[in-house]
């Protein structure tokens, strides 16, 4: 699912629309079960009621950044291990992207 791939109007769709919604959260979830940890020990970690680790991973609470970057974090995890399973599970080839522009 190469972002190169999709057409903008593909790419301007809500990303609970988007076909590669269901990989980002079964990433999530995996990354807490890898660390063995439940829905109540990583909402403890995360001062979060388990209802709220419960919504994230099922999508109806969407997470920024720097809430990912806690979930990660608190399952033992970094953001770049993360961000390279999210794209190996999307398949995104790491050849041919093309710079950010700046």
């Amino acid at each position: 699912m190469a972002l190169a791939r999709k057409s903008a109007k593909q790419l301007g769709i809500k990303s609970v629309y988007r076909a590669e919604n269901p990989v980002f959260l079964a990433t999530l979830r995996a990354f807490r079960e890898r660390a063995n940890l439940t829905q109540d020990e990583l909402a403890a970690l995360l001062q979060r009621p388990q209802s709220f680790i419960t919504s994230a991973e099922r999508g109806t609470v969407r997470l920024d950044g720097l809430q990912i970057h806690d979930w990660v974090h608190a399952c033992g995890g970094d953001l770049v291990h993360w961000a390279k399973e999210i794209e190996q599970a999307l398949g995104t080839p790491a050849k041919g992207r093309t710079k950010a522009r700046r």
